[in-house]
């Protein structure tokens, strides 16, 4: 299979519900800036929750510094595979990331869950407010009265978000902000 036959049966199945959602967001592809990554598909809702797909035609050379950069993003995280790869992926999983296969029936296809994904504690504010385009990071200085510079570039307000609002609350806010985002593709995915 290729990674499209992989993303079209995860919408179908386990991302259909979030996609009919209308609290929910689903974006392919999400750029994390800084990190060098994208993830294959990202469901916003109270949560940011990944998908990074690995089809049998995929190396998993890059999975274990994609899911270090993901660690410091995701709320939970899913790596969705084939019977090919999926006893080597458990083995560079950490715990708290699940693992689907994605296995063929007598019907078609389905995703089978290997390991149920557990929230992550270990985000960084600085890497979650680069989710963000310019004019949404101050917004949110504004909104939780933290001083900023307008000469500030993106980094350095990034930094300052990062720093002045708990992880936990931060998370919420970015997902909040992210799931009420118009023309991802027209403007980017951060400015």
């Amino acid at each position: 299979m290729r990674d499209s036959d992989i993303r079209r049966i995860l919408r179908d199945t386990t991302l259909k519900k979030f996609i009919l959602d209308s609290d929910s967001k689903v974006v392919d592809e999400l750029n994390l800036p800084v990190t060098q990554s994208r993830i294959d598909i990202a469901v916003v809702n109270g949560h940011l929750h990944g998908y990074e797909i690995k089809s049998s035609r995929d190396t998993l050379n890059r999975l274990p510094h994609q899911i270090e950069g993901y660690t410091k993003v995701f709320d939970y995280l899913t790596v969705v595979t084939e019977n090919k790869h999926y006893e080597k992926i458990l083995e560079i999983l950490p715990d708290w990331v699940g693992l689907d296969i994605c296995v063929k029936t007598s019907s078609g296809y389905k995703i089978k869950t290997v390991r149920k994904s557990y929230y992550n504690r270990n985000k960084d504010g600085f890497f979650l407010a680069k989710l963000l385009w310019r004019e949404e990071i101050e917004n949110i200085l504004k909104n939780n009265n933290i001083s900023y510079s307008k000469r500030n570039n993106v980094w350095k307000l990034s930094e300052t978000l990062g720093n002045n609002i708990p992880i936990t609350k931060l998370s919420k806010i970015i997902s909040e902000t992210l799931k009420k985002r118009e023309n991802w593709k027209i403007k980017g995915y951060y400015a």
